[in-house]
């Protein structure tokens, strides 16, 4: 059952990049890139929220220059791991058959993946701090 969930979630992780390559043609790649670590960057403010919550403790203190560089060196992280022209060519394939109902489902997936990971930070945020 683990492997199971484990290849549903890569499954999803594979059409995420797919889907969002497949946008439009104004620089996709670096689109992919982006978008990954803007939705990376919301689960770790979203993280760090529950965290600091449960266990009382401040896990980001970062003033301004210092958010700039993290969030230079994590996009620059990204680029590193995510930019995969191969791997990505393997994913095309995968999806490339898709039906026009699997494709609207999908986009719906991607797009409801991308919205919500984006306003749980502010929303975790909200409660906190109104509670």
């Amino acid at each position: 059952m683990k492997n199971n969930i484990m290849s549903k979630f890569l499954r999803f992780y594979r059409y995420f990049i797919y889907r969002i390559y497949h946008i439009n043609n104004n620089d996709p790649a670096l689109r992919v890139v982006g978008i990954l670590a803007f939705v990376h960057m919301a689960h770790i403010f979203t993280l760090s929220l529950v965290i600091s919550e449960l266990f009382s403790i401040r896990l980001f203190t970062i003033e301004k220059p210092e958010l700039y560089i993290f969030l230079l060196v994590f996009g620059l992280l990204h680029f590193i791991i995510f930019y995969k022209p191969q791997k990505w060519e393997e994913y095309f394939k995968e999806f490339e058959n898709e039906t026009k109902e699997e494709r609207l489902k999908g986009s719906f997936l991607v797009w409801g993946y991308m919205i919500v990971s984006l306003i749980m930070p502010f929303v975790i945020g909200i409660y906190l701090a109104y509670r």
